[in-house]
């Protein structure tokens, strides 16, 4: 009996006596809080009331899908318990003069290692490489990723290390993904060795690269090389990656030296812009022009900020470019190789083929022999049946690597895909905020270049405002072999941007003169005969035409005539002098 029932909540009030079977009420007919306001919840007396941002008592649904996510959740980690993982990850790399020492932390529930858990395991780059090389000879049905290399184009070593352990940790990372390398007994030696890492080839590895190397006779060999093409390949998905992936190589590689000589070219490039930034600045120290100097040393400061950013840039490019394109040259070989190595296996498969055939043959020979060799029958039976299990072998171990080497190709793909596109979107992104860095630096220098000659040219005039008097013409005079040129009058600057100096129309006149300012001139008695270079008017009669009183020639010499005027006065003709004239004026003179 339930003692919460609504029906039975006080029997002893009840009219009915209690009964020892109670009948199980139907879902329908239980109340609920919005049909009967009689049913209420249990309740704890003095448990704390909800506030205001307490959580609504759960309900009865809800701890039903609680239980469920738990239940849920429980079985997720339990099925996560049951796959097989094995994580590795990379702590730290230490470098020594001769090789690189990498240490990784290792987990795992595969049943055939040792234990769960490895901690700080060490291993060198050589015991990598020995790994990769023994893994993608015993695994022959997937394709190992390239090893990636042990150094890139860093600048620093820092960046270098970092950028090392993050190849490797991916690297390492799609090597555990690997469904068939988890089963692989050298993945767990390479993990679990206490010593270093040692690999044993398999007998596989030393066999001839190819059947054709195999014939003694190079004469045969080179026959055999031009005339037999080979097993025939069935599956021409494979045969065809096979040929894509050799382009791949080759492509891929060049692409990379060709960004490496993209990259010495943007360094030669930042070195002249550097050099041509320092010789504009220099240049600014000695231009006079104050705002064409600031620009000239504002675009030196620009230029040599350019060319650090363009070597800025070819170093990020070789990082993220070049590296990344050269290791997936070394990726596309890596899977070449595998494809490769199908194709030894096929050929294998081939001649134990055409061995089981010829094994069959000689079965039926003997039995259409007359004469029959016990001996002989059991012999060529026992190496039929020997030849046919060989066949079968390997016909279905190429089947398995053929059909597994189909996803492998995939994933490799997809990989393949997936770091050159992170590779070109770093690339793009590093490049657009380079480019934008040279645009603000460019924009930088738009006003700098707009202020040069403003400033002169408001100087100069103002200059020539302030300082230039008003020009007027001098008045016609009326001997036209004294009138001087006058231009046209000029109201405006000069156009030039150097401070503009008074204009004159003719040379400088002597002023008029009141009184004697010679010595050797008696003072002025008629105002209307000119004195040289006066810019008094003139008459037309020519005030040396004659003797004019009051007016002495020469001290030392007497008068003259107007035509030895003439001679004496514009030196047209040398005069002789008489040695006896000479004597005579030198005796008066003294």
């Amino acid at each position: 009996m339930d003692p919460l029932s609504p029906s039975n909540i006080n029997p002893s009030w009840s009219n009915s006596p209690p009964s020892n079977t109670t009948r199980p009420l139907d879902s329908s007919q239980l109340p609920n809080s919005a049909s009967s306001s009689s049913f209420r919840e249990p309740k704890v007396f003095g448990a704390p009331g909800l506030g205001l941002v307490s959580p609504p008592p759960p309900s009865h649904e809800g701890i039903e899908a609680q239980k469920a996510n738990t239940n849920g959740a429980a079985g997720q980690v339990q099925r996560e318990k049951n796959v097989p993982y094995l994580r590795v990850r990379i702590g730290g790399l230490e470098r020594n003069r001769k090789d690189l020492l990498i240490r990784f932390d290792a987990s795992t529930n595969l049943p055939n290692f040792r234990t769960g858990m490895y901690r700080n395991m060490q291993r060198s780059y050589v015991e990598f490489q020995r790994f990769a090389e023994q893994a993608q000879l015993t695994s022959p049905q997937t394709i190992i990723p390239a090893l990636p290399l042990a150094s890139t184009s860093a600048v620093t070593d820092e960046e270098d290390d970092r950028l090392v352990r993050i190849a490797l940790q991916r690297w390492f990372t799609r090597i555990c993904e690997d469904p068939v390398l988890l089963k692989d007994d050298e993945l767990r030696s390479f993990i679990e060795s206490d010593f270093g890492y040692s690999p044993v080839p398999p007998p596989s590895s030393r066999r001839p690269a190819s059947a054709t190397s195999a014939v003694p006779n190079v004469f045969s060999a080179a026959i055999s090389k031009v005339v037999r093409r080979g097993a025939l390949d069935e599956d021409d998905e494979l045969q065809t990656a096979k040929g894509a992936l050799e382009s791949l190589e080759t492509r891929w590689g060049g692409a990379a030296a060709s960004i490496g000589a993209l990259g010495k070219a943007r360094r030669a490039h930042a070195l002249a812009n550097q050099d041509v930034g320092a010789k504009m600045i220099s240049l600014s120290t000695v231009e006079p022009d104050m705002q064409l100097a600031a620009a000239e040393r504002k675009i030196g400061r620009s230029l040599e900020q350019l060319s650090g950013m363009a070597g800025a840039q070819a170093a990020s490019e070789n990082v993220v470019l070049s590296d990344s394109l050269g290791y997936q040259a070394l990726n596309a070989r890596a899977a070449k190789d595998t494809l490769v190595q199908r194709t030894q296996i096929l050929e294998d498969a081939h001649n134990a083929t055409k061995n089981a055939i010829t094994k069959r043959r000689n079965v039926e020979r003997l039995k259409g022999s007359s004469s029959i060799n016990p001996m002989k029958v059991d012999d060529a039976i026992s190496e039929m049946h020997d030849a046919e299990k060989v066949e079968s072998r390997l016909t279905n171990h190429l089947q398995a690597i053929s059909q597994n080497l189909h996803q492998a190709l995939k994933s490799h793909s997809r990989a393949a895909h997936e770091d050159v596109a992170l590779a070109l979107l770093e690339n793009a992104r590093l490049t657009v905020g380079f480019h934008k860095h040279a645009l603000r630096e460019l924009e930088a220098l738009r006003s700098d270049i707009a202020r040069i000659g403003t400033a002169s040219s408001s100087v100069a005039a103002t200059t020539t405002t302030a300082t230039t008097p008003s020009y007027a013409p001098p008045p016609p005079v009326s001997n036209p072999y004294t009138t001087a040129y006058a231009p046209p009058p000029t109201t405006g600057p000069p156009p030039s941007i150097l401070p503009a100096r008074p204009y004159h129309a003719s040379p400088p006149r002597a002023p008029p003169m009141e009184t004697s300012k010679s010595m050797f001139l008696p003072p002025q008695t008629q105002p209307n005969i000119p004195r040289p270079n006066s810019a008094e008017p003139t008459r037309p009669a020519d005030p040396l035409a004659g003797q004019t009183p009051g007016m002495a020639q020469s001290m030392m010499l007497p008068g003259q005539s107007q035509a030895q005027r003439a001679q004496t006065m514009g030196r047209a003709q040398a005069r002789r002098l008489d040695e006896r004239q000479a004597a005579k004026l030198l005796a008066g003179g003294f």
